[in-house]
């Protein structure tokens, strides 16, 4: 089969398909030669390209397949009218990105708490002993977003002596208990948690309830020493008040590992400020890209065998 994807970006995504996929064509491509690569795709990866229903029209695809869980660069109501297969690689599946994007986003909140940048400069400069960091433990730390990646980054906070706070869209599920949590509230309780988090750690996806859900009121509500993490989508944070607050000292700094558009603009005024900022590699581990590429590469087989993949987000309403 031919498989492409939407994206000369993320190289690992070929090789660690290649060890599950030996006989397959994959094929990164850039966005602008896609329409040269689409007449010959068998399953497309969108990466982070939005797959259209344009993009589907100019290939034969049977399966579009992110490489990970978001779909929200899918039209998926188009490919359910053209019977292609919109399928994913859930956190059931691959445990091990969600733990990869957990770790990502301490190694985030360490480096702003210990001011890593500043470290830097004043070991070139030979200045020892400073700065001043913070100590994790003691802080209250709030996690927008209690799926699979904050299941995972609760776990590993809990040992740091650190209150935490969730936020989940449905808190009656009974995590709270399991994982160790001092307060789980839904979306009306969003204003209390950003107003008593130290550390505000974003692990949402991106749909129309979350996008721009950090906004200037959101951001007004936090701490003016407080952190801010995201390593969901970039959406969910408006960029415009994002700039106005790190401008203001209306919150203390941010840990970014997604943006609002990708590649993103290393000129973008956001960077001016006391940001920690690394280019969507929190789930780039070699642990993680194994299972997803496993999880792919099965689905790829039962299309290749006739049977419909697994984790298809609209495989009922093809199949109706």
């Amino acid at each position: 089969m031919n498989i492409l994807i939407c994206s000369d970006g993320f190289p690992y995504v070929v090789s660690s398909l290649e060890k599950f996929l030996p006989a397959d064509d994959i094929v990164p491509s850039a966005i602008p030669d896609l329409p040269r690569h689409l007449p010959n795709a068998d399953v497309i990866i969108p990466a982070m390209h939005y797959v259209s229903a344009d993009v589907m029209d100019a290939s034969p695809a049977r399966m579009v397949h992110q490489f990970g869980i978001g779909l929200e660069g899918v039209d998926i109501d188009a490919a359910t009218e053209r019977g292609i297969y919109v399928a994913n690689v859930p956190g059931s599946l691959a445990a091990s990105n969600s733990i990869s994007v957990a770790e990502h986003a301490i190694f985030l909140m360490l480096a702003l708490a210990r001011k890593y940048p500043q470290a830097r400069e004043n070991l070139q400069a030979g200045t020892w002993g400073q700065p001043l960091g913070l100590s994790l433990r003691g802080k209250t730390v709030g996690i927008l977003g209690m799926g699979s990646i904050g299941k995972a980054l609760a776990r590993r906070l809990k040992p740091f002596g650190v209150t935490l706070l969730g936020i989940k869209r449905d808190p009656s599920s009974g995590v709270e208990r399991d994982l160790g949590l001092d307060f789980l509230g839904g979306p009306s309780d969003l204003p209390s948690v950003l107003s008593r988090s130290d550390f505000l750690v974003l692990a949402l996806p991106l749909t129309p309830e979350t996008r721009s859900i950090i906004d200037r009121d959101a951001l007004g509500l936090m701490k003016s020493r407080a952190y801010l993490i995201n390593v969901g989508r970039g959406a969910v944070i408006e960029h415009d008040a994002l700039v106005e607050a790190l401008a203001s000292g209306r919150i203390a700094g941010a840990g970014l590992d997604v943006y609002w558009q990708e590649p993103v603009d290393p000129a973008d005024p956001v960077f001016d400020y006391n940001v920690i900022a690394t280019p969507h590699v929190a789930g780039v581990t070699d642990a993680s890209y194994d299972e997803i590429a496993k999880g792919l590469a099965d689905n790829v087989e039962r299309i290749r065998s006739g049977l419909p993949p697994i984790n298809c987000v609209n495989l009922a309403d093809i199949a109706g």
